[in-house]
């Protein structure tokens, strides 16, 4: 089956550092944008290192062996990191948001990638991985409800929702490769990494750009009374 070999799409984690950011408006958007993506960071530097890699056909992309940047445990000891630190410098908002972030990441993934989420940072063990991105109909409208799900909790602009649509939509020719889609990725060894940072970098630049210009309505605050974000 012609696929992407489970890339969840830079814009669906830049969505859910929206959600995330509903939850704690007082937390900055850019941390949090980071958070989510922090594990594909890691998968990207240790691509580049070649200490994780992918099988690469005409057709598809397979992560075939990412379980330290990507294991449940490495998402697991990241938040708590995080939490910690949260707690030990008395802001246990930011700590708890940073961490909730990096799990949204490895969720995300499980649900889309091939089983190719270990449980530990090891190779040995189960897998985990729904293979969403193995039905590509199906991939492309959970990943743009999802993203627009966040959208509307977050309050977001129209300029914001017309650029989470758009960029759900530049991922179409990956959701639906051709025979020979992926040849220049097997030819150029750190090509796929760069892809895919410079997806995430733009999608962060998306969020930024818009997502300060929402306002969003704190528990705290009544509704006639609107505060805009930080």
């Amino acid at each position: 089956m012609n696929s992407a070999g489970g890339l969840t799409y830079a814009i669906s984690h830049a969505s859910a550092a929206l959600a995330v950011k509903s939850r704690f408006p007082r937390v900055g958007l850019w941390p949090l944008l980071i958070a989510v993506q922090f594990v594909e960071l890691l998968w990207i530097l240790f691509t580049y290192l070649g200490i994780e890699h992918s099988r690469i056909t005409p057709n598809a992309v397979h992560l075939d062996f990412l379980p330290y940047s990507h294991s449940v445990g490495t998402g697991l000891l990241l938040a708590a990191i995080a939490w910690g630190f949260g707690k030990v410098a008395r802001r246990s908002n930011v700590g708890a948001a940073i961490a909730l972030g990096v799990l949204s990441h490895v969720a995300l993934d499980i649900i889309q990638h091939e089983p190719n989420i270990t449980l530990l940072p090891m190779q040995w063990g189960p897998r985990l991985g729904l293979n969403l991105q193995g039905y590509p109909v199906l991939d492309f409208l959970v990943e743009i409800a999802f993203c627009i799900f966040c959208w509307a909790i977050f309050r977001g602009t129209r300029g914001l929702l017309i650029g989470i649509v758009i960029f759900n939509l530049i991922n179409i020719p990956v959701m639906f490769p051709r025979s020979t889609s992926f040849v220049p990725l097997m030819e150029h060894h750190n090509l796929l990494p760069t892809l895919i940072l410079i997806q995430v970098i733009a999608s962060w630049l998306l969020v930024w750009w818009f997502g300060p210009k929402t306002v969003i309505f704190p528990s705290t605050t009544r509704p006639g009374a609107p505060t805009l974000q930080e």
